[in-house]
């Protein structure tokens, strides 16, 4: 368990992920994960037995040993270790909105763009082979466990799979303050990807190639970048207001 943890190859090779705390494995159930065993403190052995469904193992643990598994080190007395695979690239296609995560390190801000994604109506989310991992515990968490209501790819080359994306149809938006498109002004298509950089570096230059539009964020003389997260979030938002007028 600790492994899974702390180990992205590992959880790669098992296809397994960790999700910590009852509002997260709650959140993963009700978008259908399949989750294998439950792991729980003697406190909260009703919360663990509400949770448990046909196939799945319960195991109670002392407090100590929970807390020292957790990555959190504190996951409110409850883990839970679910099956996970990866979309295949047609899947991923043949959704309508996608967003694509190019080398942000930080799992928190990866969760964050997750979890707006999701509550935006995006359908699938690509990570690059720098961004943090997807179903790394602190990412789900920060997603809230809505990583599970989406496709997902990870570790992808995104010169090909852009380019499959752009070949479905996709309209591939990236944002970058080199932009002359105010995101405001954005005209949405029915298939659309976004492309979202580290604060740092930007958006790749073999994600960028593929880019059909730049929009750009207006902000006022004395702040440089928003935070990946709340950019990507007003993209989205944008986006998808736009879909449904």
């Amino acid at each position: 368990m600790r492994r899974l943890v702390k180990d992205r190859r590992y959880r790669d090779a098992e296809h397994q992920a960790v999700i910590e705390g009852p509002r997260a494995i709650q959140t993963a159930i009700d978008f259908g994960a399949d989750l294998r065993e439950i792991f729980h403190r003697p406190d909260q052995s009703e919360v663990a037995e509400t949770l448990l469904k046909e196939g799945m193992t319960i195991h109670q643990v002392d407090s100590d040993v929970l807390d020292q598994i957790a990555e959190s080190g504190s996951p409110q007395g409850l883990l839970a270790v679910a099956e996970v695979h990866d979309a295949e690239a047609p899947i991923i296609s043949a959704s309508r909105r996608v967003v694509v995560v190019d080398s942000v390190q930080d799992p928190g801000n990866v969760g964050a763009i997750v979890r707006t994604a999701a509550a935006a109506g995006f359908e699938a989310v690509i990570a690059s082979p720098g961004t943090a991992d997807l179903l790394s515990p602190r990412s789900i968490r920060a997603s809230a466990g809505t990583i599970f209501s989406m496709q997902f790819a990870r570790n992808m080359e995104l010169d090909s799979v852009i380019g499959a994306l752009v070949r479905a149809g996709h309209l591939v938006v990236a944002a970058d303050s080199r932009g002359e498109i105010d995101f405001r002004s954005l005209e949405v298509k029915d298939h659309m990807t976004l492309l979202l950089g580290s604060e740092a570096e930007g958006v790749s230059e073999d994600a960028l190639k593929h880019a059909n539009l730049l929009v750009a964020i207006p902000m006022g003389q004395h702040v440089e970048s928003l935070n990946v997260a709340v950019a990507g979030g007003l993209v989205m938002y944008q986006m998808q207001a736009i879909d449904n007028d």
